[in-house]
Formats: structure tokens, C-alpha cells, sequence
């Protein structure tokens, strides 16, 4: 009894260590508002709790973008953290899912814990889970979809069924969900042909069409199309065509080497992927034997490659001249960082298994890789994760910290009117500053060069009242390349007014391409 409740204990426990310690690094490493699109799908899940969607909004028709965070917004409230808690919650879950795969795949529950371990310390899957990306709501109903793919893959009626809803639910969440659909009709054809089983094939198509078509008729005679996700599709931007050699390396370099900002986004992940698939390979070949490519090395492989290749080739408008941005965005790329951790976490578990005979002394002694230096090789790459994961979040680190401290001197100071940029006034407005009787003063948003804030500026200070406030070097989006936006005194043409006195300098924002210090200015005119 005693034995199989403390058998009981450790099975519930270690899950519970491992999404622990993965929400920890999250909040650790939290950087807040930092992505350009956080305006927009803050607002549209607002309209949505109030006035449910419009079917006339691309966001709004997307449900799985925003069913979790509008039931987010209805249990807690509208803040910050009610906001950014489902993208916590679902990137803290891709550790235990990978513990559990590993567990069905009978490798050792302490090597299944460390292999989870290092998917949670996973740079890029930090990266991702520390700010509001919906990309990272389609990666997570893809991990989902793979999962329960290879928990019921010898009960294909549940496969079928269970595939065929989250892959739905994916689709109105990113469309980009039909680049697996390629790997998915080549696996059922391979099924047929060399087993002659139908059935998982049958009951993935039945229920995807089942599932379909309802939403199709829902949305005739809700929105009087049946596909209005395809029809009102976001923006695309034209790319001209003797840029495009360029743009299919955007995403290559972004795995290999960064973001825009020359800080790291997936580490050292790609590089171990890449060495141990080599040596798994060399060690398969006949010459060797030493192991072999399984069927879910095989998997793994086809999720995070034909996602790559599909993406890199044919974008959101499956047009070969148009994307969907003006510029790439790392986080298009999260749907490829879970499987391609957990097949570093795998190969690592293989290679560690075989045995090597060696001469010594005229002896053959067999060779393996004992539990103590594969402890130690875990903890190792679970600190390099960590250190990388440092580096890919430090531009949100440093805005975040600025923007904080800065909020908590404003209210101290309780100015009657605070200039800022308009992005970030509409944080300061809605989340930060929203209970305080402090006037927020922006320009509307077609204004966003800092020489065009300058002028606007220079207009408007003549009627603001003594005691006023100003914040410069901070402010819009952390992503997406807006560096010469806002209130950038280094790039404004003359010196502020002399009745602007520096109240306080905070960190230098050293990620933009003309880095300056934030700074908290007050407005006292008489004193010129």
C-alpha cells in the first residue's frame, strides 16, 4: 500500500515539478507588451467580451485566437495578466507534454524529467511564451493534434477523431494548418498500401468533413459566405521579385543565428539537432548498427521540416510574390520549436544508450553512458538554455524594467497631463496608469516618425499645464523594426524646450539602432 501510493506520489509530483519550473522561467523572464499586434487583438478581445465577434474582422472569425484569452478576460478580469495568462499556461504545458510522449516511448521516467527539463529551458520556446503571440495558441493545438496522434495511433478511430478536431480548431486559428496536410495523406496512403488499414483515414476524413461543412453553414447564414476566414484575410504586402533570393534566407538565418536585434531566438537547438541527427544516421548504417531511425525519429523529422520548407515557400496567401508582413516575424516560426527540442531530447536519449567496445590493456570492455554523466550533460544544456534564453528576451527585459519603473515615478508624481507615444499611451491608458487621474496625450496613429513627434511636440506645449510630464526613448512596439518611431530625442532635429527639466534617466535602450536612454521629463516653463 505504501509502495503504490508513494508510486502514486512521484507519478503526480513530477509533472507538477516540470510545468512548475517552466512557469517559473516564464515569469522570470516575463517581458509584457513588446509585439506590434498586441493593440489589435487587445482591443478585439475586448469588443468580443462586450459585443461578441463581428464576422466582418479576419481576427474576430479566427475563434481559436481568441476563445482562451476573452474566457481569460470573463473569469479574472481585464488586465495584464489576464491577457498573457493562456499563452503562459499552453507554453508551460509543451514540457509535460514532451515528459509524456517520452514516457510512452519507454525511456526511463528520469530521463523523460530531464528531457522536459531542457524542452522548458528551450530559448525560443521561452521567447515565445513571455510575450502574446497567437502563433504560439496554433503551435500548442499542433502539438496537441501530434500528441494525441502518437498516443492512439493503434486505436485509429480515436486518432481520426481526435486529429481531426484540433486540426479543425487550427485552422481557425492559423490556415496555415494545411501544410501538414501533405504529410498527413501520404501517412494514410502509406497505411493502406502496406497495411491495408483504412480506418484511421476514415474516420480523420469523415469528421474533418463533418466538422467543416457545420462551420461552413454556420458562418452562410451568420456572415452570408461560407468562408469568411479565407474571404476577409488580413493585409499581404507586395514582394518585389528581385528581393525574394533575400527573403527565403530570412527564416533560415532567424533558426541559425537571431533576430533583428543580433540576439539569439532558438540557440543552440538547431545546432545539437543537426549533429546528433548526422551521427544517428551514421550510427544506423549497416557498417555500424550501433542504433536505428525509428518511426518517431521519422515524425518528428516530417512536423518541424515540412512545416519549415511550406512556410519558407508558399506564405499566407499561398502567392509566391506576397507575405503577410512587410517584414518576416520570428514568431511565424513556433510551431517547429517544440518537435525540434523534444527530437534533440530524444536523440540524446538514443545516443546515450549505446555501447561501445574499446581495447584497453588487450581487454574489451563494453561502453555506455551511465544516469550520472547524463545528468550532468542535462543540467549542462538546461544552463546553456538559460543563459540563451536571457539573451533572446533581453530587448523585452529592458523595455519592460524602463517601462515599469517609469510607471511607478509617474505615479508618485501624479502629473496633470503626460505626453507619450501613441502605442504605448494606449498601455499606459488602459492597463498601467488606468486608475490614476493623470491625462494621457498622444497623437493619433498615423503619426510615428520621430521628426513628425517632434513637431507635434513643439505644438502642443504651449498649453500644458505646470507639472506636466513627458516620456521619451520608450515607447511603441519592442518588434517588428519601429525603431525610428516616437518620442527619439536623438533623432528629433533641435534640443527640446528649455522648459522641459529632466526629471529622471532610466536604462539605456541599447536594441534600438539609435540607442538612447529613456527619460521622464516635467514641463515647467517658468522657469526657462
Amino acid at each position: 500500500m505504501k509502495r503504490n501510493f508513494k508510486s502514486i506520489a512521484i507519478q503526480i509530483a513530477i509533472p507538477v515539478i516540470i510545468f512548475l519550473f517552466a512557469l517559473f522561467l516564464r515569469l522570470y523572464f516575463f517581458t509584457g507588451f513588446i509585439l506590434g499586434d498586441d493593440i489589435e487583438e487587445f482591443q478585439a478581445f475586448q469588443y468580443i467580451m462586450t459585443n461578441g465577434p463581428s464576422l466582418h474582422a479576419a481576427l474576430h472569425i479566427r475563434f481559436g485566437l481568441w476563445l482562451f484569452p476573452v474566457l481569460s478576460f470573463e473569469l479574472l478580469g481585464v488586465s495584464e495578466f489576464s491577457f498573457f495568462l493562456p499563452t503562459l499556461l499552453m507554453s508551460s504545458s509543451f514540457a509535460l507534454l514532451g515528459y509524456f510522449l517520452l514516457n510512452f516511448w519507454k525511456y526511463p521516467r528520469y530521463q523523460a524529467f530531464l528531457a522536459a527539463l531542457f524542452i522548458a529551458s528551450a530559448p525560443f520556446e521561452i521567447l515565445i511564451g513571455v510575450i502574446h503571440a497567437n502563433d504560439l495558441i496554433f503551435s500548442w493545438v499542433l502539438a496537441l493534434a501530434f500528441f494525441f496522434f502518437i498516443i492512439f495511433e493503434k486505436k485509429p478511430l480515436i486518432q481520426g477523431v481526435l486529429v481531426a478536431f484540433l486540426l479543425w480548431f487550427a485552422f481557425y486559428t492559423k490556415i496555415w494548418v494545411v501544410y501538414l496536410f501533405p504529410v498527413l495523406a501520404i501517412y494514410y496512403l502509406y497505411q493502406f498500401v502496406k497495411h491495408r488499414k483504412w480506418k484511421g483515414f476514415a474516420s480523420f476524413f469523415i469528421f474533418s468533413l463533418f466538422l467543416h461543412e457545420i462551420t461552413s453553414i454556420v458562418w452562410k447564414f451568420t456572415s452570408g459566405t461560407f468562408i469568411p476566414f479565407v474571404y476577409y484575410t488580413s493585409a499581404t504586402y507586395p514582394v518585389p521579385k528581385e528581393t525574394v533570393p533575400w527573403l527565403l534566407q530570412v527564416y533560415p538565418k532567424m533558426i541559425l543565428y537571431g533576430s533583428e536585434f543580433g540576439t539569439t531566438l532558438f540557440g543552440i537547438i538547431p545546432y545539437l539537432l543537426f549533429a546528433l541527427l548526422v551521427v544517428k544516421a551514421i550510427l544506423s548504417a549497416p557498417k555500424f548498427r550501433k542504433t536505428k531511425l525509428d518511426k518517431f525519429d521519422v515524425y518528428l523529422f516530417v512536423f518541424y521540416a515540412s512545416f519549415f520548407l511550406l512556410l519558407n515557400y508558399f506564405p499566407t496567401t499561398f502567392k509566391f510574390d506576397q507575405y503577410y508582413s512587410a517584414s518576416r516575424i520570428f514568431r511565424y516560426l513556433a510551431p517547429i520549436s517544440f518537435p525540434m527540442t523534444l527530437h534533440v531530447a530524444k536523440l540524446i536519449l538514443d545516443l546515450s544508450k549505446i555501447k561501445i567496445r574499446s581495447k584497453r590493456i588487450g581487454v574489451l570492455r563494453n561502453i555506455v553512458i551511465g544516469n550520472y554523466p547524463l545528468v550532468f550533460l542535462f543540467v549542462l544544456l538546461i544552463c546553456v538554455n538559460i543563459y540563451q534564453a536571457d539573451n533572446a528576451t533581453k530587448p523585452g527585459q529592458i523595455y519592460n524594467a524602463t517601462l515599469l519603473s517609469i510607471v511607478k515615478d509617474i505615479r508618485e508624481q501624479s502629473p496633470p497631463k503626460l505626453l507619450s507615444e501613441s502605442w504605448l499611451s494606449f498601455f499606459l491608458r488602459e492597463i498601467y496608469l488606468k486608475d490614476t487621474n493623470t491625462s494621457i496625450i498622444s497623437p493619433n496613429y498615423t503619426i510615428d516618425d520621430a521628426k513628425k513627434y517632434e513637431k507635434w511636440i513643439q505644438g502642443i506645449q504651449p498649453d500644458l499645464a505646470e507639472g506636466s510630464m513627458m516620456i521619451s526613448g520608450i515607447g511603441n512596439y519592442v518588434h517588428y523594426g519601429c525603431h525610428n518611431c516616437g518620442i527619439r530625442l536623438r533623432q528629433f532635429n533641435d534640443s527640446l524646450d528649455p522648459g522641459w527639466k529632466l526629471f529622471k534617466e532610466y536604462q539605456n535602450q541599447s536594441y534600438l539602432l539609435v540607442p538612447e536612454p529613456a527619460r521622464l521629463w516635467m514641463w515647467l516653463p517658468s522657469s526657462k
